[in-house]
């Protein structure tokens, strides 16, 4: 009959042996997915962007054969240089959608291509805008000519 404390130890050691090799295998999986995966650089170019940091930006990357889900859904706020970078993105083709949601309320829809470990820079237009000020609003003064309206000349 076997020893119980010997079995105890052989089934520990299987234990310990069984989980390091787990880890090593999810260790690899991580390494290979991070190896497909690129990066997005979003470039805003207009005059008005950012400048007083009320902007902010939705970004949706949908895969191109409706495969699945949006991969990122989230609010970017534009650095100082009117960027933004996107990494961890898996390498693939895309349908792409900005929401701009601050002064600018624009919309943007492209297909990207993200290829995997490069950077792909995507530059966007913006429209100009005007930040709504109520002290900058000048109303003209108007003299109405109620002789001249339709209703009281009869023609």
């Amino acid at each position: 009959m076997p020893n119980p404390i010997a079995v105890k130890y052989i089934w520990l050691y299987l234990a310990i042996q069984l989980s390091t090799q787990v880890l090593h295998a999810e260790k690899g999986h991580q390494d290979n997915m991070k190896s497909r995966e690129g990066s997005a650089e979003l470039s805003f170019q207009s005059a008005s962007f950012s400048n007083r940091g009320k902007d902010s930006v939705l970004v949706i990357f949908d895969r191109y054969d409706r495969s699945g889900a949006g991969v990122v859904f989230k609010v970017f706020y534009p650095a100082k240089d009117h960027t933004i970078s996107i990494s961890g993105i898996p390498a693939g083709k895309y349908y792409f959608t900005i929401q701009c949601m601050g002064l600018h309320r624009d919309k943007i829809e492209k297909v990207v291509r993200i290829k995997s470990r490069k950077m792909q820079t995507i530059a966007i237009k913006l429209k100009d805008c005007d930040e709504f000020n109520k002290e900058r609003v000048v109303i003209p003064a108007e003299r109405t000519d109620f002789s001249n309206l339709r209703i009281i000349s009869m023609k």
